[in-house]
């Protein structure tokens, strides 16, 4: 399912907690709305950063969680607009449109091999723990992080079975990063799908490792955008689209795309 403009719907939601995971990251937990669509893993929400005066563009988050009565955003701290919204606190409110974009395929059977990195564990995390109901042999996910502090597991189910972590410094899981630890997985055991999310050179790295195992590779970009819409542009990445452009918009086309469909050479690496 995709939403599109016109099944966007704006919502003011109730902040319910605001939970600090680490150094860098927290996780925002909102009362969800009750006519919100259902979310699927890979849709997001665009969020208004409080004091609109100064921030006057939205910032969109994956959605990591998502039931019946709450909603969980996993947000990294970079500047100043994240740094205003970790400031939130229970009682106070958020106003997003939701959810938006196009989501993870369905596995039909096939075996997935899950990668993420950063706030890109978020829709992967959604798909393994809210879509199927937890990981298994069928659907492994493998997250990477700089250290322990930034696996989070005090607060994160990531420490169980169909899960395995990374990190750079060797502090916990495995040493080093997750498309190395996935290539490692994949000479144990073979997958017929890869997912993947995270920083640009990770999700490229991750297209050659599946190109390589001629493996169908679905990634989840993390653009910038201003209206999220698919009015604006200012979102659009190169693909190999024949056509009268062959530029997509993240926020509308994706954030979801076959990795083949993507020129990665011309995609940004911030």
């Amino acid at each position: 399912m995709v939403f599109t403009p016109a099944d966007a719907e704006q919502f003011t939601a109730t902040i319910t907690d605001n939970i600090d995971l680490s150094r860098r990251y927290f996780m925002l937990r909102v009362a969800r709305p009750e006519a919100m669509s259902e979310p699927k893993a890979g849709h997001f929400v665009h969020v208004s950063v409080p004091d609109a005066g100064r921030f006057y563009l939205r910032r969109p988050f994956s959605i990591h969680d998502c039931d019946a009565t709450t909603m969980d955003l996993l947000v990294v701290e970079l500047g100043p607009g994240t740094q205003a919204l970790r400031k939130l606190r229970a009682g106070d409110t958020l106003d997003f449109y939701g959810p938006l974009g196009h989501g993870f395929p369905a596995l039909d059977g096939k075996r997935v091999l899950a990668l993420g990195g950063g706030v890109g564990l978020a829709p992967l995390y959604f798909y393994g723990f809210r879509t199927l109901g937890g990981c298994s042999d069928d659907y492994r996910l493998l997250y990477g992080a700089r250290s322990r502090e930034d696996l989070f597991l005090d607060h994160v189910a990531l420490n169980q079975d169909g899960v395995k972590l990374a990190t750079d410094d060797g502090s916990f899981g495995f040493q080093g990063n997750v498309v190395q630890l996935a290539e490692q997985e994949l000479e144990r055991v073979s997958a017929d799908m890869m997912f993947s999310c995270g920083p640009t050179v990770m999700m490229r790295a991750a297209q050659e490792l599946a190109s390589k195992h001629g493996i169908e590779h679905f990634v989840s970009l993390e653009n910038r955008m201003a209206c999220a819409l698919g009015a604006c542009r200012s979102c659009v990445v190169p693909t190999h689209h024949e056509g009268p452009s062959p530029y997509r918009t993240v926020c509308h086309d994706g954030p979801v795309f076959p990795a083949n469909d993507l020129v990665w050479d011309a995609l940004p690496t911030p």
